[in-house]
């Protein structure tokens, strides 16, 4: 939807209200049609927050779904860093944030979208934008590969994870489009397929079933895992040998760590009991799987080989990861613990427990907040164990 400029004025004043509130006030705004712009008020808000350099008035707003759908622009500048060349084919192009950033990296981008609303939204808000190489071509992608004879230097597919009744999939078989099915045809027109996977999906499943790997990205956005990458080739590697890599994305910059299956299961971490300082890993080294790494790499000893939570002695600033000072460390007792916490409030966390993190706060009689963090796990003997902490410097 492109907003006049009547309209364009009404967002830029209300942009920041309570959208329910001005629902049912829109009869103070007769000159205009509040019901109708509110769902595009919905979608630049949410762009504002996702990709701020998009955030203008005289796009044209595509559905709040499309921009929940979309990349973070900090994922698709991530991207757009790991690869450039002649062209590139973003094969399920969306609202159109990736290709945009792809577009700063190759001389030509080609941006397929079947929808199209969609597709003449993006070459609206390309132009807009000032990305002049980017084709828009209003096709799905299996008639594309089947009608079209052109190359690529890379493809990129994210492909949609609603269905039919717009539930949520994960499984390449029930994404459109199935890259499974396409895989053969994708490298037979580039070099390189790069798919966007969703962040729930099996790193073990994803390389069993989509052969030729050569390199996976777990990316988290402010700690939270966004993205899993992975890059297909035409040779097929040795699955404990593809080189892994969580790109850790944060306001102050990126912090990437590379490993492998062979080092993960080769390597030997030290075990302790809570000392002066508790780790918790960003997300994205969690579900890349480097547990016993993450603890070699920056000289750190896990608590219990499942319980994925580490401590040190002196503080390791650079360790990618939450970090806390331990205050105490408790058993795991409704007396005991509510001495320690005589305000009964403190942030529970589980890792490798027998109870829920709410069943925790059931059995002890604490509320959820407060600066006292509380970690339910397990120490190095195999006892049940809590750990009291409070939250200290962390780089993600």
């Amino acid at each position: 939807m492109i907003l006049t400029e009547q309209e364009q004025a009404f967002v830029r004043q209300h942009i920041d209200d309570d959208l329910a509130t001005l629902a049912l006030t829109a009869h103070r705004y007769p000159e205009i049609s509040v019901a109708t712009l509110l769902p595009s008020m919905a979608a630049l808000r949410k762009i504002r927050v996702k990709a701020p350099s998009w955030f203008r008035l005289d796009l044209d707003v595509p559905p709040a779904m499309s921009v929940e759908q979309a990349s973070s622009e900090q994922a698709a500048r991530f991207k757009a860093s790991l690869f450039s060349g002649r062209r590139l084919l973003d094969l399920t192009g969306g609202m159109g944030i990736d290709a945009f950033f792809w577009a700063k990296a190759f001389e030509e981008v080609v941006y397929l979208e079947r929808g199209l609303a969609l597709a003449q939204a993006a070459r609206h808000n390309f132009a807009l934008l000032g990305a002049a190489n980017i084709r828009v071509e209003n096709l799905d992608a299996e008639r594309f590969l089947l009608e079209r004879a052109e190359t690529f230097d890379l493809i990129y597919a994210d492909p949609s994870r609603r269905d039919d009744q717009q539930r949520r999939v994960f499984r390449f078989e029930d994404c459109s489009p199935n890259v499974l099915a396409l895989r053969p045809l994708l490298l037979q027109r580039a070099a390189h397929v790069l798919v966007k996977a969703a962040p729930m999906l099996d790193l073990a499943l994803a390389q069993e079933q989509m052969e030729s790997i050569e390199r996976i990205w777990v990316v988290s956005v402010g700690g939270e895992v966004k993205e899993l990458l992975l890059l297909l080739g035409h040779t097929r590697a040795n699955a404990d040998e593809i080189p892994i890599e969580a790109a850790m994305l944060a306001a102050h910059g990126t912090v990437q760590f590379s490993f492998n299956r062979v080092e993960e299961h080769t390597c030997t971490p030290r075990f302790s009991a809570p000392q002066h300082y508790l780790y918790e890993p960003d997300a994205a080294l969690l579900k890349a799987g480097a547990f016993k790494t993450f603890a070699v790499r920056y000289g750190l000893a896990k608590l219990h080989p499942h319980a994925h939570l580490y401590t040190s002695m002196a503080l390791v600033p650079e360790a990618p990861a939450r970090c806390f000072v331990v205050e105490e460390v408790l058993p795991y007792d409704r007396r005991v613990v509510q001495r320690y916490l005589p305000e009964r409030k403190a942030n529970v966390a589980v890792r490798h427990f027998p109870d829920s993190a709410e069943q925790v706060r059931q059995r002890l009689g604490l509320s959820d907040g407060g600066d006292r963090y509380l970690f339910g796990t397990t120490g190095p003997d195999g006892q049940k164990i809590l750990v009291l902490c409070r939250r200290t410097l962390a780089l993600i």
